[in-house]
C-alpha cells in the first residue's frame, strides 16, 4: 500500500509517468529530481507516512535551489555520464525512500 502511494507521489512531483519509475530509480540520476522538487517529495513523505526527516542530510543527495551547474559539473558529467558523480551527490533510490517511509526514519 505504501509502495503504490510512494510511486504515485514521486510520479506526480516529478512529472514522470509512474510506469517509467521502478524501485531502483534514483531521484537525481534517473528521474532528474533535485533541489526544491526533492524537498517537496520528502515533505510529502513526512506528511503521508510520518517519515522523520531530522536525521536526513539533504546535501549528501541533492543540491539547493538554484541548482547551479558550472563548468566543473559539465566536465565531470561529460567524463562520467553519471549525474551523481557530476554533482558529487550520493544516489537516493525509491527503494531507500520506501524503506525509510516504512521505518519512519533514516
Amino acid at each position: 500500500m505504501i509502495e503504490k502511494k510512494l510511486f504515485n507521489l514521486v510520479a506526480e512531483e516529478s512529472g514522470i509517468d509512474v510506469s517509467k519509475i521502478n524501485i531502483d530509480s534514483s531521484l537525481l540520476g534517473d528521474l532528474n529530481v533535485d533541489g526544491d522538487d526533492a524537498w517537496s517529495i520528502l515533505e510529502k513523505c513526512h506528511e503521508l507516512f510520518g517519515l522523520d526527516l531530522s536525521n536526513f542530510e539533504f546535501q549528501r543527495y541533492f543540491r539547493n535551489e538554484p541548482c547551479f551547474k558550472g563548468p566543473v559539473y559539465l566536465y565531470r558529467k561529460l567524463n562520467s555520464g553519471d549525474e551523481h558523480i557530476a554533482s558529487k551527490k550520493l544516489p537516493l533510490t525509491i527503494r531507500q525512500l520506501l524503506e525509510a517511509c516504512l521505518n519512519g526514519c533514516w
